[in-house]
């Protein structure tokens, strides 16, 4: 028997893994390919759950027959190498033929792999072109890596397609489609876990805003998260990022005065001096900074929805006012006069209540002989009809 292995962090798996694997089945008259998801590889900073990864690769290889996915490097504990790998492969299952694929590019630094005199001895080889990749060398250093460790490196008639894993992460960050980079089962796996929202998992976020936040602050800061998740629905949102933007809304709320202001100066240009002078209305725009360069938030509507939390806007999209409204009702909320009113109004309609939050808080300020800010009032003035 003759079985191919496709490894790497697989994160995620996308339809160019699925197309080299297929691929090389075919070219080598493989019997299978084995999807197989490293745990904790020595070269690379994993972005997503282990077993998350290997999820998507059980839905993908679902879809294709010959495929299947391997928990072996997942299960295993600490650093994985392919030596070890391999070693455990060829004493378990002596008959089979095993053989590695891999990008042609990787061939320049195949044998600084650990052992690799060992592997050679294990496996062969199958490498897949990559877009910019030099095949001239590739077939030089194939020629040099099977002359000098005696192994069968293949070089296949196939090339990759410019996907990447990084690209499809950054476009789920950015809130664009990947159902076209990945096989429908993984997109809708992607999709429902929330994942590559930001490049931290919610549980690292949590233990971020425990450090930067006082306790009162993170506990309003959970109820709003909760709140903007329960009515996304309601608002066509997608709930989990939702959850993002209130679990980040206020990440800046505890940074002192002047770092806010150093840090909103240098990154937003359309800040006027009310919000500059006001740690109550700052901390809104440094926290849509922070999100995006500390928590690696790339999504508009996340953005948006942070930097307009505290005065709003003109416009305001339903992840705008989802995000403003959860902020103003969310249960830990002191009780004030109109605040029920408000919360029942956001069950029905996210604009109503984004209304009537305004107008309360600026009923607020004017008995304390102050006013609304101009984007408050600019709200008020497009949506209050």
């Amino acid at each position: 028997m003759k079985i191919g292995i496709l490894g790497g962090t697989l994160d995620p798996v996308h339809n160019g893994h699925i197309e080299i694997a297929t691929a090389a089945m075919a070219a080598l008259g493989l019997d299978r390919v084995a999807l197989m998801p490293s745990g904790d590889p020595p070269h690379k900073n994993r972005a997503t759950g282990k077993w998350d990864r290997l999820r998507m690769v059980e839905l993908a290889a679902e879809e294709h027959p010959g495929l299947y996915a391997s928990d072996r490097e997942i299960r295993r504990e600490g650093t994985t190498y392919t030596v070890d790998t391999l070693s455990a492969l060829v004493v378990e299952r002596p008959e089979v033929k095993w053989t590695y694929i891999l990008g042609a590019d990787a061939l320049n630094k195949l044998d600084t792999w650990k052992e690799f005199p060992r592997i050679a001895r294990l496996c062969s080889f199958a490498a897949v072109s990559r877009p910019g990749c030099d095949e001239d060398l590739a077939r030089l250093r194939a020629r040099a890596i099977s002359s000098c460790y005696q192994t069968r490196v293949d070089l296949l008639p196939v090339s990759g397609p410019p996907l990447s894993s990084t690209a499809v992460r950054k476009r789920v960050a950015e809130g664009l489609p990947v159902d076209d980079c990945v096989p429908t089962a993984v997109a809708d796996y992607i999709r429902q876990k929330g994942l590559y929202l930001c490049k931290y998992s919610e549980e690292q976020i949590m233990e971020h805003l425990k450090g930067m936040l006082t306790y009162h602050r993170f506990t309003h800061t959970l109820g709003v998260a909760n709140t903007a998740q329960r009515l996304a629905p309601n608002c066509g949102v997608d709930p989990l990022r939702a959850r993002l933007a209130g679990l980040l809304h206020d990440c800046a709320k505890s940074m002192p005065l002047d770092e806010m202001r150093e840090m909103v100066v240098k990154n937003l240009p359309d800040l006027d001096a009310e919000e500059l002078e006001t740690r109550a209305i700052l901390h809104a725009p440094a926290g849509m900074v922070m999100a995006r360069d500390v928590f690696g938030v790339r999504d508009p509507s996340i953005l948006s929805a942070i930097r307009k939390h505290t005065v709003g806007d003109g416009e305001m999209s339903p992840m705008d006012a989802l995000i403003y409204v959860s902020d103003f009702i969310e249960p830990g909320r002191e009780p004030f006069p109109g605040l029920e009113k408000a919360r029942k109004l956001a069950e029905k309609d996210i604009y109503r209540a984004m209304v009537l939050c305004t107008q309360l808080t600026a009923r607020h300020l004017k008995s304390q002989g102050k006013h609304a800010h101009p984007r408050s009032q600019a709200l008020l003035d497009n949506y209050d009809k």
